[in-house]
């Protein structure tokens, strides 16, 4: 596991600051005070930088790097433009994102020995965007402790979101499980699901129920929280189902690096 510790940072922290932005959507900027769109922001330089300097050190060709460094570029010009900004434009951050998108594109299909591209692509971006919303969620959730007034819909919006998106994994996920094959040493060929009792799949079924089944569970209490308007405690579920996502999206990034499976 650790000989792909570095690929899974790379695509863990890229993914994440690239797909983040988008996500500014659910507050659009009328409804959230400023500092909102600056932290954010700040954080997604933070992060992208950081993936930008773990995929330097790896093997690829110079047109991807140059790629990510225009996205990185682009995403630090735009945060210094907005920083104190009185107005803040989601299109124009979302487009920047979108060429985050096709130069994250470029960097997925070399790390992965994959080859259905455009799948890799989107399961990747899926993962991507569930790790970006689950903290997003949790930084929202925090902002009602500095925003009088902040309306509850805003919380409500992203954990409905969230939610969404971990259903289209988990219906993904079980569709190729019960498809794929792995081939052991031996020629022999089995089901994935008959993988997950082996020895080197049991961290699989673990994936699967910390980063699918968890955050399912989760969400519905914290729904029932917010109805309550109960926004600290709700924060306190979401700390949790950080946790969750952050444990099974590393696990699946490593059987993706290893074995190619689309989880």
């Amino acid at each position: 596991m650790y000989s792909f510790f570095i690929d899974t940072i790379v695509i863990v922290f890229l993914g994440y600051a690239i797909t983040y932005p988008f996500l500014l959507w659910l507050t659009p900027i009328k409804e959230i005070d400023a500092s909102f769109y600056r932290f954010n922001l700040g954080l997604c330089c933070i992060i992208g930088a950081l993936g930008v300097i773990g995929f330097i050190g790896l093997e690829s060709n110079f047109i991807s790097k140059i790629y990510i460094w225009i996205w990185l570029g682009l995403i630090l010009i735009i945060t210094s433009y907005y920083w104190n900004a009185k107005t803040k434009n989601n299109f124009i951050i979302s487009l920047v994102s979108i060429l985050g998108c096709f130069a994250f594109f470029h960097i997925i299909i070399q790390i992965s020995p994959k080859s259905d591209y455009l799948i890799l692509f989107l399961i990747t971006l899926l993962g991507s965007l569930i790790t970006a919303t689950v903290f997003f969620s949790m930084i929202l959730g925090h902002w009602y402790l500095n925003v009088i007034n902040l309306p509850i819909k805003l919380l409500k919006r992203s954990i409905l979101v969230f939610s969404l998106l971990i259903i289209i994994r988990t219906f993904w996920d079980i569709i190729f499980m019960s498809l794929e094959t792995v081939v052991d040493p031996y020629g022999i060929s089995y089901s994935m699901w008959a993988f997950t009792f082996e020895f080197e799949g049991f961290l699989l079924a673990i994936a699967i129920f910390m980063g699918n089944i968890i955050p399912l569970i989760l969400n519905l209490f914290i729904w029932k929280t917010l109805k309550l308007q109960a926004t600290q405690s709700a924060t306190g579920l979401i700390y949790v189902s950080v946790i969750s996502i952050l444990f099974g999206d590393l696990l699946f990034k490593y059987y993706l690096l290893k074995f190619g499976f689309l989880l």
